[in-house]
């Protein structure tokens, strides 16, 4: 069986960890084996047992028993290297990072795995590429193409026919059009609303609760209603 290793184990290395642990892959396809960060501490000061946190939802015993994180950091990222059985999923939101971290592991061969969260509401004819994760609540409309190593997060729709290139990240509950391009390594924060046909350019970035009706450049930043190009200097 393959051994899943993830990249980062800071907020949301944690949720991807339950991710995987909830995933019909996990125990099937693969086992989870720990993550890869270089602050060895990272973990510390959090609970590694469910029936640790006081007040905690009711859950079965059996279930509480799944959701343990007593996993452990195998090693640095940028000197890991990856065995025969591993896969990788990085679970760095900022797509440099993501770049920076998983970039020098597949120089090295190593093997990515997906991960869709089984809420997720995934067309038959959508593709999600190797890499990339997609959470619960999620909806990819028909001939909706992610492609790999990219983030849709909790709640994000997106329409038919909407291709989202490698490296990207979208965020919790934005709404996306159909016909629209999301370029590589962009960034769509939280709540944005993307209309049909629109183009986001490469490495741009759409701030939280954007509307977007016509097409951002590559390399800049949009904020607002309508969204505006914005300079933080």
């Amino acid at each position: 069986m393959k051994k899943l290793i993830i990249i980062g184990a800071g907020g949301f290395g944690r949720e991807v960890l339950m991710m995987a642990v909830d995933n019909p892959c996990n125990g099937a396809d693969w086992a989870i084996k720990g993550f890869l960060d270089n602050r060895p501490d990272i973990l510390d000061g959090f609970q590694q047992d469910a029936n640790e946190v006081p007040y905690a939802m009711d859950y079965s015993e059996e279930k509480r028993a799944r959701y343990r994180r007593d996993y452990p950091i195998v090693g640095d990222p940028l000197t890991y290297e990856p065995e025969e059985d591993d896969v990788f999923l990085c679970a760095l939101g900022d797509p440099a990072q993501r770049q920076k971290y998983a970039e020098p592991l597949l120089a090295k061969g190593a093997a990515f795995v997906r991960l869709v969260h089984p809420l997720a509401v995934v067309s038959a004819f959508a593709s999600v590429g190797l890499g990339s994760i997609v959470g619960a609540y999620v909806s990819l409309s028909p001939d909706c193409h992610i492609g790999q190593h990219v983030t849709v997060s909790y709640g994000a729709v997106l329409g038919h026919d909407t291709k989202v290139e490698n490296w990207a990240e979208i965020g919790t509950h934005c709404l996306i059009g159909g016909n629209v391009k999301i370029g590589r390594a962009a960034r769509v924060y939280p709540g944005a609303i993307i209309t049909p046909k629109a183009h986001i350019g490469e490495h741009a970035v759409v701030a939280a609760g954007s509307v977007v009706f016509k097409s951002v450049k590559a390399n800049t930043t949009v904020m607002g209603n309508p969204a505006r190009v914005f300079d933080w200097r």
